[in-house]
C-alpha cells in the first residue's frame, strides 16, 4: 500500500495509521515532491497531479510491485484517484479520504498560502513569511474535529503499537526549526527553533498556487477500475461532503463505497485511525480477499 498524504502536511500524518496497517500490509508513506524530506524544486517543474502520478508509478517500478492499494487523504485522496484514472492496471484498490476534488475548490486557507508564490522579492516574502509557523498550526487544527490530536506523540496504553496523536512538530519541522534543545534567542538570531524555512514554504506555495478546477473537472474517473472507497469525515469543515456522492456516478466501472466517519473532521484519519483503519482492511480484504493480508485481522481493541 502507497499512501499519499494531504496539504500542508507530509507522510508523518500517516503515521498512526501505518502503525495500524502494517501487520498487514505492506506499507510505503511518501513524501510529495516539495513537501516533507522530498525535493523542493523552484524552477523547471510543474506541481500537477498529473506528474505526482507518474512518480507514484516511477515509485511502483523501483519498488518492484507491479501494482498496488493507493490511499491518499486530502490532496492525496485527489491524486489516488487520478492515479487510479491514469494507472488502472497499477491500481490494486484505491482509498480516497476526503479527498479534494472537482470544482470544491480552493479553499481559503490554503488559497492564502498560493498567493505567497507572486511574491518574488525575497525581503519581502520573509516579512510575509514571518507569521507562518502559527498559521500552519491554526490550519491543521481546523482540520480536524478534535483539535487535541495534534498535541503530539502519545501513545494509548492499550494499543502500545498505536499513536493516536500526531507530533506537530514532524509536520511544521519541513517549514521551520524545531530544535528546541538548541535553545537560543529569536532576538539574538541564535535559537534553535522558529527560523522559517523559506525554500520549503515557497515549493509549498507553488503547489498551492498550482491547484486549478479546470483539470480537475477533467479526470476521467470512468477510467478507474479498482474498487473505490470515499472516507469521509462527517465533521469536514472545509470540503462540501456533498461531493462524496457524485463519485458514485462518475466512478461508472468500479465499485464504489462512500464510508462516512462520526466525529471526524477533513483529515479524518487523524480523528478517527482505528475506524479508518478497519474500513480499510475490511473494503480490502472484500474485493481482493483475506489472502492479501500478511496476518489474520482480529479486529482494533478501540472498535472491539
Amino acid at each position: 500500500m502507497v499512501m499519499v498524504h494531504g496539504v500542508p502536511t507530509n507522510s508523518s500524518q500517516w503515521e498512526p495509521i501505518q502503525d495500524l496497517l502494517s501487520p498487514y500490509f505492506e506499507t510505503y508513506a511518501i513524501d510529495l515532491i516539495g513537501m516533507g524530506k522530498s525535493d523542493k524544486p523552484l524552477d523547471d517543474w510543474e506541481y500537477t497531479w498529473e506528474n505526482d502520478s507518474h512518480i507514484i508509478a516511477e515509485l511502483m517500478d523501483e519498488w518492484d510491485h507491479d501494482s498496488m492499494i493507493v490511499a491518499g487523504d486530502d490532496w492525496g485522496g485527489g491524486i489516488a484517484l487520478d492515479f487510479a484514472a491514469r494507472y488502472p492496471d497499477k491500481t490494486d484498490v484505491c482509498i480516497a479520504v476526503d479527498p479534494v476534488a472537482y470544482d470544491n475548490w480552493p479553499v481559503a486557507e490554503i488559497e492564502s498560502i498560493g498567493r505567497l508564490a507572486f511574491v518574488d522579492d525575497d525581503e519581502e516574502f520573509r516579512k510575509a513569511v514571518a507569521d507562518f509557523p502559527m498559521k500552519l498550526v491554526q490550519t491543521l487544527r481546523t482540520m480536524v474535529h478534535e483539535p487535541s490530536n495534534f498535541r503530539g506523540g502519545a501513545v494509548k496504553e492499550d494499543v502500545p503499537t498505536a499513536r493516536t496523536t500526531h507530533d506537530l512538530r514532524k509536520l511544521r519541522e519541513p517549514y521551520e526549526t524545531v530544535d528546541y534543545a538548541a535553545g537560543g534567542s529569536q532576538l539574538n538570531g541564535d535559537a534553535g527553533y522558529g527560523t522559517p524555512k523559506l525554500d520549503a514554504i515557497r515549493a509549498l506555495a507553488l503547489r498551492g498556487a498550482s491547484l486549478d478546477p479546470d483539470w480537475m473537472l477533467d479526470i476521467p474517473y470512468e477510467d478507474i477500475t479498482a474498487p473505490t472507497m470515499l472516507l469521509w469525515g462527517l465533521q469536514d469543515i472545509m470540503m462540501d461532503s456533498a461531493i462524496r456522492f457524485r463519485f458514485r456516478y462518475d466512478i461508472t466501472n468500479a465499485p464504489v463505497r462512500v464510508h462516512p466517519l462520526q466525529e471526524a473532521g477533513h483529515l479524518a484519519l487523524v480523528d478517527q485511525p482505528h475506524l479508518g483503519a478497519d474500513a480499510i482492511i475490511d473494503f480490502v480484504t472484500e474485493h481482493r480477499g483475506t489472502d492479501v493480508l500478511a496476518d489474520r485481522y482480529m479486529g482494533f481493541p478501540e472498535i472491539l
